[in-house]
């Protein structure tokens, strides 16, 4: 009969924790003020949470002052957001450490291993997506993929 007691016991407590798992009850909207109702142009997607927007076209504004700026609006991620590239001056040229480029020395990743010597090519501009390998002191420092 223990064993029984036992399971009945497991049982309960089990069906008490899944209780907490029901949604809660949406509170209900309370009275609204008598008043013109002034019609709203729609605002588009809400924005998610953390300040980020996951708009894919840049506004005309952001785009002159892109353009303006030197750069070049291009689509780039997973999600073919248009962005402002800002071109680097060494684009390509054969490096061993970031240190020598305007941004980063990279290297394809997994190509190099971390104990071996390696060179790479600073970054051609501002926004690296893709799998690559930092080289750092003539070494592949780690690899990482960004999309």
């Amino acid at each position: 009969m223990g064993g029984r007691s036992r399971l009945l016991f497991l049982t309960a407590l089990g069906a008490l924790a899944l209780g907490g798992c029901t949604p809660a009850e949406a509170p209900k909207p309370g009275p609204v003020a008598p008043g013109p109702v002034t019609p709203t142009a729609p605002t588009g997607p809400a924005e998610p949470a953390g300040n980020q927007s996951y708009a894919r076209d840049m506004s005309a504004a952001d785009k002159a002052a892109c353009t303006s700026g030197g750069g070049t609006v291009q689509r780039r991620g997973m999600l073919g957001m248009e962005m402002c590239v800002y071109a680097y001056a060494d684009a390509g040229r054969q490096c061993t450490d970031s240190a020598q480029c305007e941004g980063k020395c990279v290297g394809s990743a997994g190509s190099v291993a971390p104990d071996k010597a390696a060179t790479g090519q600073c970054q051609a501009d501002d926004r690296l997506f893709g799998c690559y390998a930092e080289i750092k002191g003539g070494k592949s420092a780690y690899a990482i993929c960004v999309d």
